[in-house]
Parts: structure tokens; sequence; C-alpha cells
């Protein structure tokens, strides 16, 4: 009980939800269906349109409507305006498991130093959502952060903001590349030698989805031609090739789309080349 106390007293949690074209605040009873709403710091970032903002008149739950797209935007509109010294980033099609509250705490209290911890996704189904470390652990290379999703995403708010570790803007929904935005988020956590740890525990549950679902579709690939630029800088066209060739050898590629496909990931690195690096 004394644990609990301190736990409360010590740290106050944020959950940050992107959203879109919401003008009620009845979709968080789905998100949080095993909670009291009282019991919660909230803050929505809600991408809309002129006219169409959403409300609270609740104190624990914060909205800033945005009139601006992309998914990175939202993210980063919520860790520039967040208050709580924990923060987890969050979706509007998640589920929150029962006591998640307490799992992060006691995990932030455990990796003292943390300045981002990885938590594990259930799913609605009860199948697999990914492939997870057998054991807690501290992440130090940038193939340790690959695969991460955004919801698994928890961060000390003070360390985050201190070192100006944004989203980048170019990548995620909406944006010009449409994933890997998490990787590049966490890459730049371990840059700038902050620890991260992964945390061998659920908190959150999501709808399945396969990993390989999309691996071959034009915007994954010329997304994944962008990180590989931004890795790997003139090398990229090699770890490019490489991944085409990978996508021909698991069948998901034809091997008369192999120049075609290829083409499409030198588009994601000349773009990004242009996008970013043209002023330099």
């Amino acid at each position: 009980m004394m644990e609990e106390q301190a736990l409360e007293i010590d740290l106050k949690l944020e959950i940050l939800i992107s959203t879109m074209n919401k003008t009620s605040l009845s979709f968080l009873e789905a998100i949080f269906a095993y909670h009291k709403l009282d019991d919660l710091n909230i803050l929505i970032i809600n991408q809309t349109e002129i006219g169409k903002e959403l409300h609270s008149d609740f104190k624990n739950i914060r909205v800033i409507n945005s009139y601006e797209k992309g998914l990175s935007k939202s993210r980063n509109i919520a860790i520039k305006n967040a208050l709580g010294d924990i923060c987890l980033i969050a979706d509007d099609d998640i589920e929150y498991l029962p006591n998640f509250e307490r799992t992060v705490k006691k995990s932030f209290k455990k990796f003292d130093k943390a300045s981002v911890i990885l938590f594990k996704i259930d799913t609605f189904t009860g199948e697999t959502y990914k492939t997870y470390p057998k054991k807690s652990i501290r992440l130090s290379g940038n193939r340790d952060i690959k695969s991460a999703s955004s919801i698994e995403i928890t961060f000390n708010r003070t360390t985050i903001d201190s070192n100006n570790i944004l989203f980048d803007p170019l990548f995620g929904l909406g944006s010009y590349f449409q994933s890997g935005e998490e990787y590049l988020f966490l890459k730049d956590v371990l840059k700038k030698r902050l620890p991260i740890y992964f945390e061998n525990k659920f908190i959150v549950k999501h709808q399945f989805i396969r990993s390989t679902s999309n691996m071959a579709s034009d915007d994954f690939i010329k997304a994944k031609a962008a990180q590989y630029c931004d890795d790997y800088k003139i090398f990229s066209y090699f770890a490019l090739l490489k991944f085409i060739i990978f996508l021909v050898r698991k069948r998901k590629v034809p091997l008369s789309d192999f120049i075609l496909k290829y083409k499409i990931g030198l588009g994601g690195i000349k773009s990004l080349i242009r996008l970013r690096y043209a002023k330099y």
C-alpha cells in the first residue's frame, strides 16, 4: 500500500492521444474500458476542420484542436504541450489493460534512468502481435528499435523535452513517407545517448496486424528507402537493393516487378534528399 501511494505521489502519468475529426469524448470509453476517466490525465490532439472542434469540460482531459494534417505533427503538438512526468503515446483504436498505470510507474521506478520504456501490445483476438525479447532489457542499437510501434512507447517528458526530441514530420500517416516515424524518433533518443528499455509486460491491446502485409506496397518501399537514406547515406542504394531482393525471394514481389519496385525506392531516397538535405 505504501509503495502504491508513493508511486501516485512521485509520478504523474499523461496519455497523449492522436485522433481525427472527433466532436465528442465518447470514444474514450472504449480506450479506457477498465478505468475511471476521472482518475486519468489525458491530452487529446484532434486534427479537424474549422467549425468541427472537439471540446472538454473536464480539467483532467485537455483538448487541442489542430488544423494541420499528419500523425507526426499531431504527436509533436502533444509532446510540446504535455504536462505529465511520464507520457504514453496513444491512438484512438486501442484499449488499455487494467492497472496499466501501476505497471508503467513501477517500471520507471525500476529503470530510474530511463528516458523511454517500450512495453508489449496484446491483441483483441489473442494472437501474438509480434515477437518480443523474452526478458526486460536495455536497448542499445538501431536494430533493437526497428520494429517499435508508437503505442508501445512511454517516455520521461523532461528528458525528451530538454533534448528537443520530436517525431520527424516527413514520416508517418498523412506525411510524405507513410511509416517509419517511431524508428526515427527512437533513433534520435539513442543518438543522444539516452537510455531506452524494453519491459516484458503488456499495457495495451490493439487489433492484430500481420507485419508483412504491406511490405511490398509502394508507400512502404518508399518509406523504407528513405529510412535507409537516413541510416546509411550513400550506401542506402545497396541497402535498398538488398531489400528488394528479399521481397522477391519471399515472393512478396514478382521478379517481373523487380526494377519497378527498385525505382520506387530510388524515388524515396531522392525525395528525402530533396526535402531534408537540399539546403545543405
